[in-house]
C-alpha cells in the first residue's frame, strides 16, 4: 500500500508519464547484474520462494529518495543468454539452492532502453519443498519483509518445517479421556447448535463417546484398536490446561479498542483456566461472536433507517466468516497467540501460521488448503463458516457491497494478518473534531499539500499549525519534507485515501 502511495502521490503532484518500474516491494526486487550473477540474488530468490512468490529484475537499479518517488536506470547485463544459462547451472547445485524452484520458463531476457535485463519470475514454494535455504545450510533461509531480504528468525524456521510436515490434527491422543479432559457443557453447546443448523436429531441420541467419533474427533487408534482423542478434539473441546499440556503456547484473545493508540483496551475475552472464560476454540468462538454481535449492533442501532441495520447484519456474517478463518488456520503449534482486535474503524485477525494460498488468491472463490483439516471440519458441519475456498470471497463481496475499503491480508511463515474495515469516508469525517474537518476536507481533495494551501482556513498562522499538529499526533495525516519543502499529507491507513487509490489504480489497469 505505501508503494502504491509513493507512486500515486507523485502521479497526482506531477503528473509525470508512468514509470517502467514499480518501487521495490514484498514481490519485486532489482539487482544491478553486468558479466556474472550477483551473489546476493540467491538470498532474494529463497526469500521469494518462502514467502508470496515475487519478481527479480537482473540489469536495473533503483535510486531511491528521501520523501519522493525512486528513480530507476536500466544498466543492462552484458551476455544475457551466457548469464541464463549460468543461472540454469547453478539451480541444479544443491550447495546453491535447496531446490530448483525457478525453471527456464520462470526467466525472460527483455530488452529495455537498448539494453537487455533478465527477468526471474519466483513462485511461491509448495509446502512440502520448503524451506528453501541457500549455501547448503538450513540457517541460510530467508523470507521477505517488505522490500527486504530477511533471514528467517527461529520462530519463522520453525514454522516453515511444521508446514512442511502437514498438521496434526488427525494425531490421537495417549493418557487422555473425555472425562479428564474435555468440557462437556461446551460438547453439548456445539451438538445442540449443530442440531439447530442441521435439523438432524439423531445427533440427540447419542452420547458424548458416540457423538465424537461420529463427527470423526474420536478415532480408533489402528495399533492397538482403541478410540483416542484426535488433538483436533482437545483444542476444539478440552479444558485449558489440558491443551497447554500439549500446546504449551495456546492463547486466544479478542479485544476491544478505541484505536491503534490506545494501550487499554475497553473490553476482553481470552481463553484461560478461571472460571467465566473460554476454555477452547469452541466456548471462545462462542463467546467473540456474541460480543462482535452486540458490538455491531449497538453500532448500527444508532441509527434509525433499516437498510442501515440490514448492512450491520451483512457486516457481522463478514466479521464471523473471518473469525472462522482466523481459528481454522492458526497455527497452534506455534508460540504466537491468536489475537482479534476490534477497534471503531477496522477489525483486526491475527493468528498465527502463513495463509496455505498465494496471498492473491485469498479473496477468490478457488480450492484452498486448510492446515486445520478436522477442526475446519468441526465448523463447516455446523454450518459456521463457508465452504472450503469461499471465505475470503465472501469477506471481499460483503465490503464492496457495503462501499466499505477493501479488506487486506498480509502474510509471512509466523503470522497471518486480515483487515476488515467498518466505516465509509462519511462516517469517518463525521467522527473527526469539528475544527480539523475543513482542513481534511481540503486535504481529502489533493491528499498532499503544502501550508500555502491551507493558510486561508485559520484566523493565525500558529493556530494552523496547531491543527496540524494535533491532527499529526492523532495520525490522521503526517508531515514530510523540511523547511520550504515540508508538506502535509493523508496518511495511507485510512478511508479517504483508500478510495482515492482505488479509483487511481482503477484508471491506471485501463490505461496499461
Amino acid at each position: 500500500m505505501a508503494l502504491l502511495l509513493a507512486f500515486y502521490y507523485r502521479f497526482i503532484t506531477e503528473r509525470d508519464d508512468l514509470m517502467n518500474f514499480e518501487p521495490e516491494n514484498i514481490h519485486l526486487e532489482y539487482k544491478e547484474s553486468k558479466k556474472q550473477l550477483p551473489s546476493e540474488m540467491w538470498e532474494t530468490i529463497s526469500a521469494f520462494a518462502n514467502t508470496d512468490g515475487g519478481t527479480l529484475f537482473l540489469g536495473v537499479k533503483e535510486i531511491k529518495k528521501d520523501n519522493s518517488p525512486s528513480d530507476f536506470i536500466t544498466t543492462g547485463v552484458a551476455n544475457s543468454q551466457k548469464l541464463k544459462n549460468d543461472l540454469l547451472d547453478q539451480l541444479k547445485n544443491k550447495n546453491k539452492i535447496s531446490f530448483p524452484i525457478v525453471s527456464e520458463e520462470d526467466i525472460e531476457i527483455l530488452n529495455n532502453n537498448g539494453h537487455d535485463i533478465i527477468k526471474i519470475s519466483v513462485p511461491k514454494a509448495s509446502f512440502h519443498n520448503r524451506p528453501i535455504f541457500i549455501k547448503g545450510n538450513i540457517k541460510n533461509t530467508f523470507i521477505r519483509e517488505g522490500e527486504r531480504d530477511s533471514r528467517a528468525t527461529e520462530n519463522d524456521l520453525r514454522a516453515i518445517i511444521r508446514d512442511s510436515s502437514g498438521t496434526d490434527n488427525f494425531d490421537l491422543l495417549n493418557n487422555f479421556s473425555i472425562d479428564n479432559d474435555l468440557v462437556i457443557t461446551d460438547i453439548q453447546n456445539y451438538r445442540a447448535y449443530l442440531i439447530e443448523k442441521t435439523q438432524d436429531e439423531s445427533y440427540n441420541y447419542l452420547n458424548i463417546e458416540e457423538f465424537l467419533y461420529k463427527i470423526g474427533l474420536l478415532r480408533i487408534d489402528r495399533q492397538d484398536g482403541i478410540k483416542k482423542l484426535s488433538k483436533a478434539a482437545l483444542l476444539l473441546f478440552g479444558k485449558y490446561n489440558s491443551i497447554t499440556d500439549i500446546y504449551h503456547s495456546f492463547f486466544l484473545d479478542f479485544s476491544v479498542k478505541n484505536n491503534l493508540m490506545d494501550a487499554n483496551y475497553r473490553d476482553r475475552i481470552y481463553t484461560s483456566d478461571t472460571l467465566g472464560s473460554p476454555n477452547n476454540i469452541i466456548s471462545f468462538y462462542f463467546s467473540v461472536v456474541n460480543k462482535i454481535t452486540a458490538l455491531i449492533q449497538n453500532e448500527f442501532d444508532l441509527n434509525s433507517d433499516l437498510s442501515r441495520k440490514d448492512a450491520g447484519d451483512k457486516l457481522l456474517r463478514s466479521l464471523r466468516e473471518a473469525l472462522v478463518n482466523s481459528l481454522v488456520h492458526a497455527d497452534y503449534q506455534s508460540n504466537l497467540p491468536t489475537k482479534i482486535i476490534f477497534y471503531n474503524h477496522k477489525v483486526e485477525f491475527v493468528n498465527p501460521g502463513q495463509v496455505m494460498v498465494p496471498l492473491s488468491q485469498f479473496f477468490e472463490s478457488s480450492d484452498s488448503k486448510t492446515r486445520n483439516d478436522l477442526i475446519f471440519q468441526t465448523f463447516i458441519r455446523a454450518k459456521l463458516g463457508e465452504h472450503t475456498g469461499s471465505g475470503g470471497y465472501t469477506i471481499l463481496h460483503t465490503s464492496l457491497d457495503l462501499k466499505l475499503e477493501k479488506p487486506e491480508i498480509d502474510s509471512n511463515p509466523s503470522k497471518t494478518t486480515l483487515t476488515i474495515w467498518k466505516e465509509t469516508q462519511e462516517e469517518f469525517i463525521e467522527k473527526l473534531p469539528p475544527h480539523w474537518r475543513e482542513t481534511y476536507s481540503v486535504m481529502s481533495k489533493k491528499l498532499i499539500v503544502p501550508f500555502s494551501e491551507l493558510k486561508h482556513l485559520y484566523p493565525t498562522r500558529y493556530q494552523g499549525i496547531k491543527i496540524l499538529n494535533e491532527m499529526i499526533a492523532a495520525n490522521i495525516i503526517e508531515k514530510v519534507g523540511k523547511n520550504k519543502g515540508t508538506r502535509y499529507k493523508i496518511r495511507g491507513d485510512n478511508p479517504i485515501v483508500k478510495h482515492h487509490m482505488d479509483h487511481f489504480i482503477r484508471q491506471l489497469q485501463k490505461k496499461l
